[in-house]
């Protein structure tokens, strides 16, 4: 890979996505002198959750790259595990790369890294940095980036899948602590704005980065410096309040993160146990859980089955098609921009022998958010009695077999161990 740029006597090469809305940009690339190198990603991706869609992208997009003497990366995709992926590939090719920025709360975080620039044309400027070869990747994803991109993303309301692939996103990079770093900033973080309100489309992320003010450090960007970008504060957005807050069980070493409302003092009530999602969702369809239930749902983290950590968009579905409106604990993950609580990424996950596994029908269970503990009418030692639930065993040597067998946990990305 080049390290100063496109060489002499050659257009800028670079790379853009799709199936995706980059594609609107290829006529910007070639007009700004460029040469746009198109990739289509695999639309047959193994079976599996976000995190392994975002390391398979995260692959494959790194092997076409190889392959091709490009200088810059043009990154779109709505989807933010596919996001999250292509990123990824950047940082391991330490291309520079520009995000094309939309309104989504994952792009907001990316823009707040400096990968999605807040003013100019995107294609416009990642041939620019074809030609100079800087900023790279690896220069712009560091311990204040990765700080700003967590605070400005869950104020756009992003929920526990952010800390996902922002986690995956520091390990490439190398940096330490990040996981200690989501513990403590994600709690105090309330989302402000929704992006696709009014207030968004008027100010954007650039209003959001200086309403948050001094809650932001001044950090490079594909463009320059972060404050240099930032217009004077916009008048305060309406927020809904939504924020994030971590429990955990003293005992048995669990953790979970809840996504409540602001105000919010517990979420509690009486247990109904399924181990998958499909079970869980013919169950609602069924008219078999009842509005003083609390669904628990295992089986969905990283090691799962299938592995990859699932995000429950159709028990989202069965839900909203029931009108029923209850807690859910889960080690997998809640919907982007559901209302109501849910109680996700349960640590030790289900198919690593933990509490959320050994949970039954019928027990009481009570997540003080004031605390940050869990509590259950269920004495310890029954608890670790019951046999737990043992996710489907995988063989043979796929990629979700392979993941399966090694994923880390989600606050350390989720990604291949």
């Amino acid at each position: 890979m080049p390290n100063g740029g496109a060489p002499r006597g050659r257009a800028p090469r670079v790379f853009v996505p799709v199936p995706s809305e980059a594609l609107v940009y290829i006529g910007s690339i070639l007009k700004a002198g460029g040469e746009p190198m198109v990739l289509g990603l695999p639309m047959d991706f193994p079976a599996g959750g976000v995190a392994l869609r975002r390391e398979w992208v995260a692959d494959w997009t790194e092997i076409f790259c190889s392959n091709n003497e490009l200088d810059a990366l043009l990154l779109s995709a709505t989807d933010p595990a596919e996001l999250a992926g292509l990123l990824i590939a950047a940082l391991r090719l330490d291309l520079p790369a520009v995000v094309v920025p939309t309104r989504d709360s994952f792009t907001v975080a990316l823009a707040a890294l400096g990968f999605a620039p807040l003013a100019g044309d995107a294609a416009e400027i990642a041939v620019e940095l074809a030609r100079t070869g800087r900023p790279r990747p690896r220069e712009l994803v560091e311990g204040f980036s990765l700080a700003n991109a967590l605070r400005a993303g869950l104020a756009a309301g992003a929920g526990p899948e952010l800390l996902v692939h922002l986690a995956a996103i520091a390990r490439e990079a190398g940096v330490l602590g990040f996981p200690r770093m989501i513990r403590v900033l994600a709690p105090e973080t309330l989302e402000i704005v929704d992006p696709g309100s009014p207030w968004f489309e008027t100010y954007g992320a650039a209003g959001l980065f200086a309403h948050l003010g001094g809650a932001l450090h001044d950090t490079r960007t594909v463009t320059g410096q972060l404050e240099e970008a930032l217009p004077p504060a916009p008048p305060t957005p309406e927020t809904n309040g939504m924020r994030l807050v971590f429990v955990r069980g003293r005992a048995s070493g669990t953790e979970i993160v809840c996504r409540v409302d602001e105000g919010a003092t517990e979420i509690s009530g009486d247990c109904r146990f399924y181990a998958s999602e499909d079970a869980a969702v013919r169950a609602v369809e069924d008219d078999v859980v009842g509005p003083s239930d609390l669904l628990v749902v295992a089986g969905c983290g990283p090691r799962g089955g299938p592995p990859g950590l699932l995000r429950l968009d159709r028990l989202d579905g069965a839900l909203r098609g029931a009108d029923l409106d209850i807690p859910i604990l889960t080690d997998g993950l809640p919907p982007e921009g559901i209302s109501g609580s849910w109680a996700s990424l349960a640590a030790p996950e289900a198919s690593e022998g933990g509490v959320i596994g050994r949970l039954r029908d019928g027990d009481f269970l009570r997540l003080d958010l004031v605390e940050g503990l869990i509590r259950t009418g269920v004495k310890a030692d029954e608890i670790r009695g019951r046999e737990p639930f043992v996710a489907p065993v995988r063989s043979g040597f796929g990629y979700a077999d392979r993941y399966a067998r090694t994923a880390l946990p989600a606050f350390e990305g989720a990604g291949f161990g």
